[in-house]
């Protein structure tokens, strides 16, 4: 175990799956450490799980199998016996070296246990599973895409918040089209609880009017719209029309709900705005 955790820290990504291997070969027969169904192939079915690859290849034909391996072997019982030796090793004050003798709470043994856990012997991404982001294979993608170099749930958040991350993200299908709605509700969710107290506030905003029929009468109601490329807020009719161009930062991200109309000298829009304090970009 401790050979493990060295070869993660270390980066060496072959030398921890030959570490965990050899260690599960020899937990998988003590129980109640023992999974109820162990595939044949299972040391393959370890090593695609460890390197964060599909194992669709590998469990053709037996994915009942496979899946209950993977849920009841690989993220319960392997890190379970991972734990249970460490806190045995410190409670019998057990010691590594023949010539210095290191104590096992001297070292890092957690991150072999994670990498079980989520899948993956890429901290960033397993620290993104552990946050709440369930996608394995997405999580991946999403901090090797960013070169992500975080290893705490502060460094974490800077990096969902840096500009990066929110342009990938407004591409609207990130870190893959099946699980861009899954991660924008990560998002959301792990944002900080401060900003999200809802209230109505009340603006007006100048409009250069450009499209047909501009300006419209006074008090029609219109929509606000950020062009998902440029960002450019524009003022649309009831049809998605174009009217003209909104003089405003607004935010394309704001999470509210927005009520505009034409101002009686339709010089410009009267907006409500109900939600947090995200209406204009800062």
């Amino acid at each position: 175990m401790a050979q493990a955790n060295g070869a993660i820290l270390s980066g060496d990504n072959d030398a921890a799956i030959t570490a965990i291997t050899a260690l599960a070969d020899k937990v998988f027969a003590i129980p109640p450490f023992t999974p109820d169904n162990i595939p044949a192939n299972w040391h393959h079915i370890l090593r695609l799980w460890l390197q964060g690859l599909p194992l669709a290849p590998a469990v053709s034909g037996q994915e009942a199998t496979a899946l209950q391996f993977v849920e009841g072997g690989l993220i319960y019982r392997l890190p379970w016996a991972m734990e249970a030796i460490r806190v045995r090793g410190i409670a019998n004050g057990d010691t590594l070296g023949d010539h210095l003798a290191i104590t096992l709470d001297e070292l890092e043994l957690s991150l072999a246990v994670v990498a079980v856990e989520t899948g993956t012997l890429n901290r960033p991404a397993a620290i993104l599973i552990q946050a709440g982001f369930t996608s394995r294979l997405a999580a991946i993608k999403a901090v090797e895409e960013t070169n992500a170099q975080f290893s705490s749930a502060h460094e974490l958040r800077l990096w969902l918040d840096s500009d990066q991350v929110i342009a990938l993200t407004d591409q609207g299908n990130w870190p893959t089209p099946e699980t861009a709605d899954m991660w924008r509700s990560f998002r959301v969710s792990f944002s900080p609880i401060t900003n999200k107290v809802w209230s109505e506030r009340r603006f007006t905003a100048h409009v250069t009017w450009e499209g047909e029929g501009a300006p419209p009468p006074g008090g029609q109601p219109v929509k606000l719209y950020s062009h998902p490329e440029t960002g450019k807020p524009t003022v649309l009719s009831a049809t998605a029309s174009r009217l003209g161009r909104l003089e405003a930062p607004l935010n394309p991200r704001r999470e509210g709900l927005v009520r505009a109309s034409v101002l009686n000298d339709r010089q410009g829009v009267l907006i409500s705005y109900i939600g947090p304090d995200d209406l204009w970009i800062q």
